[in-house]
């Protein structure tokens, strides 16, 4: 019954990752081709024509996809649509925060995402259904749970998991591309051209970032609009008070090159306590597996051979 148990649990694993791996396999064919047509659905008229040439449109860029992917997208856009409307507009909006934060993987929205959800809270009910099949002993019922929470916990913490990598990567990359900033601004370059060269030639999440908030200002709004809408879709401490110290050193007059070159060695600074912090972390992290995994070990071998003698010892009492 064990072995049986330990399969089972390695079926519904794989049931899971099957999941998750179609709804990424959905996700990859959601690229800037959608938006484009979602952009044109809205900027279109509201004519049977023009809602015919965007379904068309939607229609043949899914026949070009593979087999794959045209059996998975529509049913993930299907299914998102559904719960999507049944979902409170609160919890759709902190998802579209969330995914504009780890910017938005593989072009997926937070219909997708619901979409993408419930097809694994699905696949973990088929695989508790198999595990209940095997009895209704207290470790199968057990599984079956664990099966079923981890449908649905898993895209929420994999969600959040891109959200903390991409926001420690942005206060990583953050003092380098102000060094990067400060040298353009310093060779006579305004600072729009210098965050254009710094998109342009890093790929970073930084750059990337800069890349989103030049096109911002190609479409019309101000660089002070640009910029803090950057610091409030980021919501990364450090990159905010960047932007603060911009705008007020703007309004005040200064150079920005001497501005940017305080502002990247504050950075560095910020860097190198984040990274002593860290350190000291360590030895309270470290404690726990040690205590767990290391310390019985090590008592299994000093009291291990010592433990037949004693046992004839207290057995003569």
């Amino acid at each position: 019954m064990t072995m049986q148990i330990i399969i089972l649990s390695i079926g519904a694993g794989i049931l899971i990752a099957g999941g998750l791996l179609v709804a990424f396999l959905s996700w990859r064919n959601l690229n800037a081709d959608d938006v484009t047509m979602r952009l044109n659905q809205f900027v279109a008229e509201e004519t049977p024509q023009a809602e015919m040439r965007v379904r068309l449109a939607r229609e043949a860029r899914d026949l070009q996809g593979s087999l794959t992917s045209r059996l998975t997208v529509p049913i993930v856009r299907s299914i998102g649509r559904i719960f999507g409307r049944l979902t409170p507009a609160t919890q759709i909006e902190e998802i579209r925060r969330k995914l504009t934060i780890a910017g938005n993987p593989l072009g997926m929205g937070p219909r997708e995402f619901y979409g993408m959800r419930v097809l694994t809270i699905l696949l973990g009910g088929l695989a508790a259904m198999a595990l209940l099949r095997m009895g209704a002993s207290t470790m199968i019922w057990l599984g079956a749970i664990i099966v079923v929470i981890l449908g649905f916990l898993a895209p929420v913490a994999l969600l959040d998991n891109r959200v903390r990598a991409r926001q420690d990567a942005i206060r990583r990359g953050l003092p380098d591309a102000l060094d990067m900033l400060s040298v353009c601004a310093s060779a006579g370059l305004g600072f729009d051209q210098a965050i254009q060269r710094v998109s342009e030639h890093w790929g970073t999440p930084v750059g990337q970032e800069f890349g989103r908030m030049i096109q911002e200002m190609e479409m019309g709004l101000s660089r002070k609009e640009a910029l803090r809408n950057m610091a409030d879709r980021l919501d990364v401490n450090e990159l905010s008070s960047f932007v603060a110290f911009v705008l007020q050193s703007e309004q005040l007059g200064m150079s920005i090159a001497d501005t940017l070159h305080t502002q990247a060695a504050q950075m560095r600074q910020e860097r190198r306590f984040r990274a002593q912090e860290q350190a000291q972390k360590i030895p309270t992290k470290m404690l726990f597996p040690m205590a767990l995994l290391i310390f019985p070990a090590i008592i299994a071998v000093v009291l291990g051979p010592a433990l037949p003698r004693l046992m004839n010892i207290f057995s003569n009492f």
